[in-house]
């Protein structure tokens, strides 16, 4: 069994301007492999409720690579994988952006949402934030962190393979009545031509 968790953090409220990001790779016993990076967003705007939350200034990126630099790494754990986020249509959202804004080829594999299958799995939470549902099936973490979350989103889908007593990652969304999503990049950046005049 493999899968693979996520978790951007953005500089400001577009889409394609992410400056961090954690990978954590589970084989569903425990993490096989995780990467994690500061990244230069495209545009150096950095909106101060994006900064209050996760802790990262202008500063701290502007002197590391922008997102193309980091694809082949992004790719080859990604790729044809099962990818989950907590909250997935904003980090998938983030991805697909990043992927439109630099032209970069797309990514093949399928997705699932944490707070979706926390809300049916564990219904009774007071909520469903990562923090909470991470919280109470006893990881501790540093949320807004991209790394540490993307750890705690890998141990929510540990600890629903166990309540599912599931073998694989998609028969465990089949008994919680949730489906993998086909990660979509829809492509509106037209990359200027190669001998415009």
């Amino acid at each position: 069994m493999k899968y693979a968790a996520i978790d951007f953090e953005t500089a400001n409220y577009e889409r394609a301007s992410a400056c961090a990001l954690g990978i954590v790779v589970s084989n569903g016993k425990g993490v096989t492999d995780e990467w994690y990076h500061l990244i230069r967003p495209p545009k150096m705007l950095f909106d101060p409720n994006c900064v209050r939350v996760n802790h990262i200034r202008p500063e701290m990126v502007e002197d590391e690579p922008e997102f193309p630099a980091f694809w082949a790494d992004v790719a080859r754990r990604l790729e044809g994988s099962v990818v989950f986020a907590h909250n997935a249509p904003f980090d998938m959202g983030v991805l697909a952006a990043t992927l439109d804004r630099y032209d970069l080829p797309d990514l093949h594999f399928r997705y699932g949402c944490t707070v979706k299958l926390s809300r049916v799995l564990w219904r009774d939470m007071e909520n469903h934030r990562l923090n909470t549902v991470a919280g109470l099936l006893g990881f501790s973490f540093q949320h807004h962190q991209a790394l540490a979350d993307a750890r705690a989103c890998a141990f929510i889908v540990q600890k629903a393979l166990e309540k599912t007593e599931a073998a694989t990652v998609e028969e465990m969304m089949e008994a919680a009545g949730q489906r993998l999503t086909g990660f979509h990049v829809k492509r509106t950046h037209r990359p200027a031509a190669l001998f415009e005049e």
